[in-house]
């Protein structure tokens, strides 16, 4: 082989080892690093979490211990996600969201509160649908907090902190659900800055999604999304599905909050009716009362002056306008005693919303007929 040979074979060497190099720097920019939690040696003793909350029947506590080197380690993590080459935002945005949920180094605090979850079921004999209904109170009655420019908290930040807000508290609740074998996703809608968690059901689905709307944020009934978010937002957006875990149960209590919320909608509606209706017959009432006042005035002067007969011309007039004062407070009275039904309905409905199986029965036994 001559020496221009032997260059010339280098050459071909080193030109291949260029392109192969470049195509996998080229593959790796194609990438998303997300960041992940980073447990050091820390002596700390465990954080002890403790949360209250009101669940059908009872008053629930949850009490978990908490290793306080990861926590530390999540509060302290750099939560900025980094992207290399032309990455679609919902891919990105899709992985880091995964990440969080699904950080191994949570994985204790994860098997920790499934575990008091479980027990709870096991001793009150759940339904499946109350099961995934007893994690959402715990999750939505954490306090809701929101602080502008704050990254989204890892769910064992969340759970330490008693608090978080939308997506802080979505991701958390997705996390216990996927682990206990639900269909369930996260909902992202970005014009409106606001998360949701998406819930595989038999029907009641939002949209488009393939999911059952779940709030996380307050106590609200499953598969039924809030008519306007703090400051008077509308959810208008389609949101972006990111499904979490492999989970296949389904929810299947739909049928009973979309009978919840369409007589909290029927009682709101009933109570504006009657509030119209009662103004003015309230009005008319007391003008009523006004007039027979002046009229048996007027009778007790003619009477006192011994005119028996101009106080005798004027009962019958007198107790025509008595009878039709009486008949016009009964009909007050019964649109009163209607609204008040309905009001109680609905205050029933929004104070319960933690016990969708008692509320469906109790409007049940209780809607006007």
């Amino acid at each position: 082989m001559t020496r221009t040979e032997r260059f010339l074979i280098v050459i071909v060497f080193l030109l291949l080892v260029i392109a192969i190099a470049a195509g996998y720097l080229y593959a790796t920019r194609q990438a998303v690093v997300v960041p992940h939690i980073v447990v050091g040696s820390d002596d700390t003793a465990p954080i002890t979490a403790a949360h209250t909350f009101p669940f059908e029947k009872n008053q629930i506590t949850i009490t978990v211990p908490v290793d306080a080197a990861v926590y530390n380690a999540a509060k302290s993590t750099d939560k900025s996600v980094s992207i290399y080459g032309n990455v679609t935002e919902n891919v990105w945005v899709t992985d880091s969201y995964r990440e969080m949920v699904n950080d191994p180094a949570q994985e204790q605090l994860y098997a920790n509160l499934i575990a008091q979850f479980r027990k709870i079921r096991d001793d009150e004999g759940l339904s499946s649908d109350e099961y995934l209904e007893l994690m959402a109170a715990y999750t939505q009655s954490l306090t809701y907090e929101t602080t502008p420019d704050n990254p989204t908290k890892y769910p064992i930040e969340t759970v330490v902190e008693g608090a978080g807000d939308c997506d802080d508290k979505s991701v958390l609740l997705a996390g216990l659900l996927s682990r206990e074998g639900y269909k369930v996703s996260l909902l992202l809608f970005s014009p409106e800055s606001h998360m949701a968690v998406g819930v595989g059901s038999t029907d009641s689905l939002y949209k488009d999604t393939g999911y059952a709307y779940l709030e996380a944020t307050n106590l609200s009934y499953a598969g039924i999304p809030p008519d306007e978010l703090e400051g008077g937002v509308r959810l208008t957006s389609e949101p972006l599905v990111i499904p979490i875990g492999n989970g296949t149960t389904l929810y299947t209590s739909g049928a009973e909050t979309a009978y919840i919320h369409d007589m909290s909608t029927l009682s709101e509606q009933k109570i504006l009716s009657t509030n119209t209706q009662v103004q003015p017959l309230a009005s008319d009432l007391t003008a009523k009362q006004d007039q027979i006042s002046e009229l048996e005035g007027r009778m007790q002067s003619l009477r006192g002056s011994g005119n028996i007969g101009g106080y005798n011309g004027l009962v019958s007039s007198h107790n025509a306008m008595v009878s039709a004062y009486n008949a016009e407070l009964s009909t007050y009275r019964q649109e009163v005693a209607q609204g008040n039904a309905y009001a109680g309905i609905y205050n029933y409905i929004i104070l319960h919303a933690y016990d969708r199986k008692g509320t469906y029965a109790w409007v049940k036994a209780n809607m006007p007929q």
